[in-house]
């Protein structure tokens, strides 16, 4: 590949990198944080929610946005966007502070993801697209990989403002690059954008998210059935909506095909609880186990690394047991990985308990992988772009649930048990009970046909 075409999809890909790090970077941070702010270590579980949540919603409006302005000035807006937000959040000085700027940290990544990658789609041919793909998505593997170990590392040396701050040079390279190699392509819309379905479902998910905040700090009854009730009349207006336009923003009759239903609703029970490990973890460790913000996350480190060389040992696994046992199987081992996370005890040591976060870490991966293989395996093309963005959207949809339910579960067996401040056993039930969320999706293997995927994984089923 040239060097000016491969300039695109680094730029793009350094973004996506910053995107996930900017993720999991927070989690080592967060107890020094909530000294800083003077609360619950707990509430800073809407650092994280609001990233992912305002992403969710802004996904769908990167295409209408690089319509418009084109896909350079969308690309450079989003980033200055993230950086400023970055120093934002850096300058807080109190919980509602922080949550603000994070939201406009995660409006900012929605933005400045998809839109790069539809200029690289669109300006590279089509004999090159997978190695300029391959550029982009390897910075971005590195992002959960590194966040947790360098969160812990500036906490310790410098302070927590610095997991932020770091954003800034980046930021401004990543600027620098997008006027040399983003093209400006302006994209042809399929139809108008529903800004009435896109409000509707925006409304949706943030009733189902400050409910469950509610719901942790024991507000009273009818606060949350307010909010309970503003969710099933957004949610039932976006479905009558829906069926009466020619092109929804999110095409639920994807689902009708079964490969896609599973891959749909096993991956979003599973990414309840493996999406809270990052936030869980690090708390468990530091508040209740007494390890510092730098050893918590060189523990969710180990989860990474082994994630990250994971990623290329699932084709044989396929090829080997198809798609059936493999998920089967390794989806009993992923419940059991979050069920031994809530065994871990002071006398345990950190390389025992990084040794379980990498075993998680290997299953996940390996599960994650087959998944998102066969979502597609019997999807048309022209159905590939909408699947990706329901998928993509119930994927970050799950992570932040289930964030917001470990906090509510730690709140409540703490509450429940009298003790002012969460023990090593409130973060054990809720990963028990991430563990069953992630069990759930069992039933959904069993569903796979035995020769699901086939062309996909090479195996052939027997009888």
């Amino acid at each position: 590949m040239p060097q000016m075409q491969r300039g695109l999809p680094i730029v793009v890909g350094i973004a996506f990198f910053m995107e996930q790090l900017d993720a999991t970077i927070i989690a080592p941070a967060i107890p020094d944080i909530a000294t800083a702010f003077q609360t619950d270590p707990l509430n800073l579980n809407l650092t994280m929610t609001v990233y992912l949540m305002c992403g969710v919603a802004f996904i769908p409006v990167g295409g209408l946005l690089a319509s418009r302005w084109g896909t350079r000035t969308v690309f450079q807006g989003a980033m200055a966007l993230f950086v400023v937000s970055s120093v934002l959040c850096a300058l807080s000085t109190n919980l509602i502070a922080l949550c603000a700027a994070r939201a406009l940290q995660g409006v900012a990544a929605a933005l400045m993801v998809p839109v790069g990658r539809i200029a690289i789609v669109r300006n590279t041919p089509r004999a090159e697209l997978v190695k300029a793909l391959a550029w982009m998505i390897t910075p971005a593997m590195l992002g959960p990989l590194l966040g947790p170990p360098l969160g812990g590392l500036l906490t310790t040396w410098l302070t927590w403002h610095w997991i932020f701050l770091i954003n800034v040079p980046i930021g401004l390279a990543v600027l620098w690059g997008a006027r040399v190699y983003v093209p400006q392509i302006f994209l042809e819309t399929p139809g108008r954008f529903d800004v009435v379905s896109w409000l509707l479902l925006a409304v949706a998910l943030a009733c189902a998210i400050l409910g469950l905040e509610m719901l942790r700090h024991g507000t009273p009854t009818l606060h949350w059935l307010v909010f309970g009730a503003l969710l099933v009349f957004a949610l039932g207006g976006y479905a009558r909506r829906s069926r009466r336009v020619s092109t929804p923003l999110l095409d639920f009759s994807l689902l009708s095909t079964a490969t896609f239903r599973i891959s749909l609703v096993a991956g979003s029970l599973l990414r309840v609880g493996y999406g809270a490990l990052p936030f869980l973890l690090p708390l468990m460790l530091q508040l209740s186990l007494g390890l510092s913000a730098l050893e918590s996350g060189m523990a969710l480190l180990a989860t990474g690394a082994v994630a990250f060389l994971t990623k290329t040992q699932t084709t044989w696994m396929l090829r080997r047991w198809g798609f059936r046992r493999v998920l089967l199987v390794n989806g009993v081992f992923c419940a059991a990985a979050l069920f031994l996370c809530g065994l871990f005890r002071v006398g345990w040591g950190l390389p025992v308990i990084a040794g379980v976060a990498a075993l998680a870490g290997f299953v996940r991966a390996i599960q994650f992988n087959a998944l998102a293989a066969i979502a597609y395996a019997d999807l048309p093309m022209d159905k590939v772009a909408p699947a990706t963005t329901l998928n993509t959207m119930a994927q970050q949809l799950s992570v932040t649930i289930g964030i917001s339910v470990a906090s509510l579960v730690v709140a409540w067996s703490s509450r429940m048990a009298g003790r002012s401040s969460p023990s090593a056993e409130d973060f054990s039930i809720a990963f028990y009970a991430l563990a069953l969320i992630g069990a759930a999706a069992i039933p959904s293997y069993l569903a796979v046909r035995r020769d699901a995927g086939q062309a996909l994984s090479g195996h052939t089923a027997r009888n």
